[in-house]
């Protein structure tokens, strides 16, 4: 499925859908991979649905955001810059057969389910205040 917005793709072959929007919260958890420039809501997304990420990060955060996918093992990045075809298949070929990197993000997905933010962050402040 490819998220296009107002964008028209020709051609596509038939397996291909494309969409002008669709929730990522509904859609994440079914995907194999997420492709995406490193936005931290598409990221966020992305880790809590537990499916590896390809990043092509374009500005502003997005490269550190990609660089901690990496870094993280749940994910590969290809830098804007070298996005050639050959080069995708080749990291969308890494991420579907190595299974640690959905190890991984299935692991962050438990993490993200099992935290309590609010609990979390009241003690914090409690602590702090005494």
């Amino acid at each position: 499925m490819f998220l296009v917005g107002d964008e028209k793709l020709d051609n596509l072959p038939e397996w291909a859908i494309a969409v002008n929007y669709a929730p990522y919260s509904e859609l994440f958890p079914h995907a194999a991979v997420v492709v995406h420039p490193g936005g931290v809501g598409t990221t966020a997304q992305a880790l809590r649905a537990g499916v590896p990420m390809l990043v092509v990060p374009h500005s502003h955060d997005q490269p550190d955001n990609a660089a901690r996918i990496v870094r993280l093992g749940l994910g590969r990045t290809v830098p804007r810059t070298q996005y050639q075809r050959n080069r995708v298949v080749k990291e969308l070929q890494l991420l579907l057969s190595d299974p640690d990197y959905k190890t991984r993000a299935s692991q962050i997905k438990l993490l993200i389910q099992t935290e309590d933010g609010v609990t979390t962050a009241c003690d914090a402040i409690e602590a702090f205040l005494g």
